[in-house]
């Protein structure tokens, strides 16, 4: 059984993927470093770069799943399910 993830693209991701959002499967047991992957592999080398550097994903990289955050080691071990909310968030700077 597949699964069906919405995902979302703001800012500098919105710019790389060329669209706003879209949907993504998955196979079964398919985790969200997976549907990055797949993503970027859909969009192309602009959204790669947004998403990944050297070290794998990058770290100004700001990933919610059904709007809680996502850190980057948990990212190969988080399993999506069929309806799951994927966004991709730039870091914003600031501070006071």
């Amino acid at each position: 059984m597949r699964a069906r993830v919405l995902v979302r693209y703001f800012g500098s991701f919105r710019v790389a993927a060329g669209m706003l959002e879209g949907f993504a499967e998955l196979p079964a047991g398919g985790t969200l470093l997976d549907l990055l992957v797949i993503a970027s592999d859909t969009a192309g080398d602009d959204l790669r770069s947004e998403l990944f550097d050297e070290n794998g994903l990058r770290i100004d990289a700001m990933i919610t799943v059904n709007d809680t955050i996502i850190n980057r080691e948990k990212a190969a071990k988080l399993i999506l399910s069929q309806g799951d909310t994927v966004s991709l968030f730039p870091v914003f700077p600031g501070g006071g």
